[in-house]
C-alpha cells in the first residue's frame, strides 16, 4: 500500500514540474510584449509632457513679447526667453527651433521640435493691446 502512495506522490511531483515548465515557456513569450508595451507607454508620456511644456513656454513667450511691445521696451530677445523657459524641462524632444514674428497687432511664436517620427509644431499668438490709447480716445470723444 505504501508503495502505491509513493508512486502517486512521484506522479504528482512530475505533473507539477511539467506544469511549471510550460508556464515558464509561456511567460518567455509574454514578458517581452509586456516590456515593449511599458516602453511605449513611457515614451508616449514623455512626448506629451514635452508637448505641454513647449506649448506653455510658447504662450508665455508670446504674452511677454506683447507686454514688452506695449511698454515700448527695446532689446527684448524673445527667442532666448523661450529657450530659458524650456531649459532643463524637456525630456524627449530636446532640439527646438523657435521663430518670433511681430506685427502691429500681435506677436506670434512658432516652435518646431522633432525626434524620430514624433514631431511637435506649436504656434501661440498674443494680441498687443493698448488700453491707454483706447481710454484716451474715449475721453477725446466725450
Amino acid at each position: 500500500m505504501e508503495h502505491i502512495k509513493r508512486i502517486k506522490q512521484r506522479k504528482d511531483i512530475c505533473e507539477k514540474k511539467y506544469l511549471n515548465a510550460s508556464s515558464v515557456i509561456e511567460m518567455s513569450y509574454i514578458m517581452p510584449l509586456f516590456l515593449f508595451l511599458f516602453v511605449i507607454i513611457i515614451h508616449t508620456v514623455f512626448y506629451y509632457h514635452d508637448k505641454a511644456v513647449i506649448y506653455g513656454a510658447a504662450g508665455e513667450t508670446a504674452a511677454a513679447g506683447a507686454q514688452a511691445e506695449r511698454k515700448k521696451e527695446s532689446g527684448y530677445d524673445l527667442e532666448s526667453f523661450f529657450r530659458e523657459r524650456v531649459k532643463g524641462k524637456l525630456i524627449y524632444l530636446r532640439d527646438t527651433d523657435v521663430s518670433v514674428g511681430k506685427t502691429s497687432e500681435e506677436i506670434t511664436v512658432s516652435v518646431s521640435a522633432q525626434r524620430g517620427a514624433l514631431k511637435v509644431d506649436a504656434c501661440q499668438k498674443a494680441r498687443i493691446v493698448r488700453p491707454e490709447q483706447k481710454i484716451r480716445r474715449m475721453r477725446w470723444i466725450k
